[in-house]
């Protein structure tokens, strides 16, 4: 992720106070202090000032985020023209396999999770609405990948800090770039236990009449319900049937 330039201090402090009350769950003045470097007195004056607006409450010693939060999550979403229509095929999706199904989309070289539906037998990764993650690692992270302009494609790699986060996960730009080219021609996108251990992945991009990527949706299971011919062929054109609705509704947005 690019940074600014020239960041305005006191806004990157109060995103600072702001993303330790996210990670946290809520914190204490004395813990905030210490964890953005800076004096009880100043993060007193920029909680004080999140909460005028909205942003922060106190509930006894600690302060946590506001409810103002969802509303500029509601507006957010908006700007992603496809997203009622790609919640109803993820809904269905999550019914006909019964396995967890994701929409995603990149923002700045990641993957932003923006909605999540469950089957009856959906795992629970910790995924959630909202969630952030690296692209090189995650199914719908490469085949959005594969899809973006050259370009793009290798700005966001030439960036990536690759880490082994299980035995399984890509840890090089060669490999990388050589399992993009199989999903270009193939068409879909695996997670062989790459992120969590014992659960498969498998992805789709959605992509207007142009080529150009809206984002994927992914279908996510354990490794013993995602192998074989549901692996191969069931839960793909479970994928592409929810991806062909899509992009052929998503025209006369």
């Amino acid at each position: 992720m690019s940074e600014a330039k020239n960041p305005v201090q006191a806004v990157q402090r109060t995103l600072d106070i702001i993303d330790v009350l996210r990670k946290n769950g809520g914190a204490r003045i004395i813990d905030i202090a210490d964890a953005v470097g800076m004096s009880k007195g100043s993060v007193h004056c920029h909680l004080a000032t999140l909460e005028q607006n909205g942003y922060a409450v106190k509930e006894d010693n600690e302060y946590k985020l506001g409810l103002k939060a969802l509303d500029l999550a509601h507006h957010a979403k908006k700007r992603i023209s496809i997203y009622d229509l790609t919640k109803t095929e993820v809904d269905t999706l999550a019914e006909e396999t019964g396995e967890l199904v994701l929409f995603t989309v990149e923002e700045n070289g990641e993957g932003v999770c923006l909605y999540t539906a469950g089957g009856e037998e959906a795992v629970d990764t910790g995924v959630y609405r909202g969630y952030r993650n690296e692209l090189y690692h995650t199914a719908v992270g490469k085949a959005m990948l594969a899809f973006m302009p050259p370009q793009k494609q290798t700005r966001i790699i030439e960036e990536t800090d690759f880490e082994a986060i299980t035995p399984n996960t890509i840890t090089n730009e060669a490999e990388l770039r050589s399992e993009l080219e199989e999903i270009r021609e193939e068409g879909i996108a695996y997670n062989h236990s790459e992120t969590i251990n014992g659960l498969v992945g498998v992805s789709t991009p959605i992509c207007d009449q142009e080529g150009a990527v809206y984002g994927a949706i992914s279908v996510i299971g354990p490794d013993k319900r995602m192998g074989g011919e549901r692996l191969e062929n069931e839960i793909p054109e479970h994928l592409e049937r929810a991806v062909n609705i899509i992009e052929i509704n998503s025209t006369s947005l």
